[in-house]
């Protein structure tokens, strides 16, 4: 639906089908949309000032229409140059040493960030696909095994890009070299790489010019709504401690939210579908999020604008062990590439 043909009038209409606490099951039904077309006539309707959202009930996903809420992104104020300016790519679920690593995507992700001139990197977790003991099928799904072997691999092809800063929180995979060896995989990577820094296990919070962002890699399964677990984990947090922003891998999700004024971001994944996601019916969205942010001097966030990077079928090396065949090492020194 193309913006320019839609008018108050039909955003009112619109708005009207959507009652509150009809459950969005109901409404596709009988409308015959997806999930994914229904959060887009939300995010429609909210666009044109309607109050609306979609919440958990504690049993099924429903129209809101009595939560006060602030629209996803806004214009720059007119005073926009007194704001703090962050510019950030997020990335997650890389999954190095995977036998469907993509990382010739993911260099394709660090050479565009440096062309746009952004200079920091977050990485919400799983950077290695690590070694789970109990799953013994991994161990044909990789070419890599073990600390070292994954440590060296890493610290040797993840992409080097002079000026850019990648700061990241180890996941569920790479916690199992800390539950098999003893061993941190993230720290003995950042002591080797200066331009890779290890933030922690699962979750942190880092601080951007007073802006908060919360890095979280959690564990489970994904919810069958896809907002859901982003509002619970909003919804359980302390008011003094929410952050401005939060950002959550795992789940190798696409999707952004504004909930209880925290900007909520599930990073998609830059590895392709493994067989044990093929066998547990799991989706994969495939990309990276480039993030526009302007915040007062206080870390408020006056405006946040997520650009989502998507890559298809056609951009995957889907023939098992090509991309660590064919990848080339990206390094970028002093403009030379």
């Amino acid at each position: 639906m193309d913006k320019k043909d839609l008018n108050y009038n039909k955003i009112n209409k619109m708005y009207g089908y959507m009652k509150h606490n009809m459950p969005v099951d109901t409404f596709m039904e009988k409308f015959g949309f997806n999930e994914k077309e229904v959060y887009g006539l939300v995010e429609i309707c909210k666009s044109f000032g309607k109050k609306i959202e979609l919440v958990y009930d504690g049993k099924v996903l429903v129209f809101s229409k009595n939560k006060k809420i602030m629209p996803s992104t806004s214009k720059l104020p007119v005073d926009s140059e007194k704001l703090n300016h962050i510019e950030l790519c997020v990335i997650s679920d890389t999954h190095l040493g995977n036998n469907h690593q993509q990382l010739h995507l993911l260099n394709n992700v660090y050479e565009e960030a440096y062309n746009r001139g952004i200079r920091t990197v977050l990485h919400a977790g799983d950077l290695s696909d690590g070694n789970y003991t109990n799953r013994p099928e991994s161990y044909y799904e990789q070419f890599i095994h073990g600390f070292d072997e994954h440590a060296d691999y890493i610290i040797e092809w993840y992409p080097k890009v002079d000026g850019i800063k990648t700061l990241f929180i180890s996941g569920n995979h790479d916690f199992t070299n800390n539950r098999n060896n003893g061993a941190t995989l993230g720290k003995w990577i950042s002591e080797k790489r200066d331009d890779l820094e290890y933030l922690g296990q699962d979750n942190h919070t880092v601080v951007i010019n007073k802006v908060k962002i919360m890095l979280d890699h959690p564990g489970g399964g994904s919810a069958k709504s896809i907002s859901y677990k982003l509002q619970q984990k909003i919804e359980g947090m302390e008011s003094t401690h929410k952050p401005n922003a939060l950002i959550t891998g795992h789940y190798h999700k696409s999707y952004y939210m504004l909930y209880n004024n925290v900007h909520a971001l599930l990073a998609p994944a830059l590895c392709d579908y493994t067989p044990f996601q093929k066998r547990m019916g799991l989706s994969n969205d495939l990309g990276a999020y480039f993030i526009d942010i302007y915040a007062d001097k206080n870390g408020r966030i006056q405006y946040f604008e997520p650009e989502e990077i998507r890559f298809d079928r056609k951009d995957v090396w889907d023939e098992v062990g090509k991309d660590k065949r064919k990848v080339k090492k990206l390094e970028i020194k002093n403009g030379v590439y």
